[in-house]
Formats: C-alpha cells, structure tokens, sequence
C-alpha cells in the first residue's frame, strides 16, 4: 500500500520523503521479521526509524 500513496503525496504534503523513507524502509521491517521469524521492537524500530531518517536526509539533498 505505501508504493500506492508515495507518488501522490508529492501532489498532497511538503514531506513526501518521509513517506518515500516509510515505502523504502518497510523491507527492513518485513526481512527482519522473515530471517528470525518473530518480531522484536526494540531491535526492529530503532533500524526502521534510522532508515527513514537516513532516507529523509538523502532525498533531501538530491532533491
């Protein structure tokens, strides 16, 4: 769902890259999950929430 919203919040907020970093990001949740088969927060959220943030940055200064 999140590759379906990306694109039009470009039309819709000032901050698409933070739903390009959630769209982006969400493989590290989903991997994370399938390799060790049981969802742990406090490891999983912090990696999420540096990707987006990594993201946010990036795109930031291509853009």
């Amino acid at each position: 769902m999140p590759v379906v919203i990306y694109p039009l919040m470009k039309r819709f907020t000032y901050w698409p890259q933070l739903f390009l970093g959630i769209t982006f990001n969400w493989g590290a949740l989903m991997g994370f999950t399938a390799a060790t088969g049981s969802i742990f927060p406090s490891i999983i959220l912090p990696l999420y929430f540096a990707g987006i943030a990594w993201t946010l940055h990036y795109d930031t200064i291509y853009a």
